[in-house]
């Protein structure tokens, strides 16, 4: 029982979180990539770049904490990413800027990484973790399967700090059960904006990670890329410790004499507000004394740019309840439902939009085919679709 025929007519009998995402979006737009092999001919600079971070994670983990081993290979696999064929035609964001923005942003990131791992629950981790669920044993579906790929399975603790806290009858059942560890799956990812700790308990991708294995606790390890510009008021994260500052802290640039001295002072927010507060209105040598009085301050921290960077590292881990893992279960049972509906059918309806609140159709790299464009059609879009060949639908 297929659930859809790919580009190279293979019948395909597994879902993931990103084929459904596709579907949901727009049916049209599945059928157009998933079975007919459309995609954009624009390459985004992104994707590649989170790949490199994640072997960086990976190899530093799997080479016992080797110090430079993240950054090592990070760099090597992004030096890669610039002999490709089609560099030239990568896409970066007003972020990213470009490769060698990128490449220090990398090696500023694995820095991070390695100077903060002691502190995060990732402990005898194994990576790149497949895992298949058979959805509807014993029914006339039977055969169609959900998949999903954990960037990390890690076996920290029960109480470590990071970790939600749980009740003392689960915590005794941990000790009894599985010698006081606590599997946590924790999915890497690389954004140009920060991530927002309330709102993780609905990301549904986690939520799916946790359903799959019966595995209530999922964290996000979740980079965030800046860029490299320095100004009072800036906010880093220190490489090393510091003046009694540990590796990993946030602080904010209160005085840049980076220009001058080679030096900058840095303290936290409110060592900010009271320095805007000081110097407010006054030029001159006063200036100077109000900065001289900072940068004296037992509060400030002096540092070097080397010191800290402006990319940033959070770590935001959540515990589903059996309620809510059963929910996405039941979700993904009826979506995957609908997918093979319309396979059966050969019939994927378009939902289109291009008014708020439902604009996709303005975005969508398929709206040319939509139209009956096919002059921008063939400008914008390629049908190649080798990453479906394989009837692969790796996250």
């Amino acid at each position: 029982m297929p659930l859809y025929r790919n580009a190279a007519g293979q019948e395909v009998t597994h879902a993931s979180y990103s084929a459904r995402l596709d579907f949901k979006r727009c049916p049209r737009y599945f059928q157009l990539t998933r079975c007919d092999g459309w995609r954009d001919k624009a390459e985004r600079a992104a994707p590649l770049f989170g790949k490199c971070i994640e072997a960086g994670v990976q190899a530093f983990e799997e080479h016992d904490r080797r110090a430079g081993q993240a950054g090592l290979t990070f760099s090597r696999l992004w030096a890669d990413v610039k002999a490709l064929p089609n560099f030239d035609k990568l896409e970066f964001t007003a972020t990213e800027g470009n490769w060698d923005q990128l490449l220090r942003a990398g090696q500023e990131m694995m820095k991070l990484y390695e100077a903060v791992a002691a502190s995060l629950p990732i402990v005898k981790p194994m990576f790149q973790q497949t895992v298949r669920k058979q959805l509807f044993p014993g029914s006339a579906l039977a055969g169609l399967q959900n998949k999903a790929i954990y960037d990390v399975l890690s076996f920290p603790r029960w109480d470590h700090p990071l970790l939600p806290k749980v009740h003392p009858d689960e915590a005794a059942a941990m000790w009894a059960d599985k010698d006081g560890v606590r599997p946590l799956i924790i999915d890497i990812k690389t954004s140009g904006v920060n991530l927002d700790p309330a709102l993780v308990i609905l990301d549904p991708q986690l939520a799916e990670y946790a359903w799959m294995a019966r595995i209530p606790d999922v964290a996000f390890l979740w980079f965030v890329k800046h860029r490299h510009s320095l100004k009072e008021g800036s906010k880093v994260t220190l490489l090393k410790d510091v003046s009694g500052f540990p590796a990993g802290t946030e602080l904010y640039v209160i005085v840049d004499d980076s220009k001058e001295e080679g030096r900058l002072c840095l303290g936290n927010l409110a060592s900010v507000g009271l320095y805007e507060s000081a110097v407010k209105g006054l030029r001159g040598n006063a200036r100077e004394a109000k900065k001289q009085k900072f940068r004296e301050a037992q509060s400030v921290v002096q540092c070097t740019p080397s010191d800290f960077t402006k990319q940033r590292l959070q770590f935001v881990a959540v515990r589903f309840t059996e309620e809510q893992m059963n929910d996405v279960g039941r979700e993904v049972a009826q979506t995957t439902v609908e997918m093979n509906r319309a396979h059966q059918e050969e019939y994927y309806p378009k939902l289109s939009g291009i008014r708020f609140p439902n604009q996709k159709c303005n975005f969508c790299s398929m709206r040319w085919v939509c139209l009956g464009n096919s002059e921008l059609r063939d400008q914008n879009l390629t049908r190649r679709g080798d990453e479906w060949l394989d009837g692969d639908d790796g996250e």
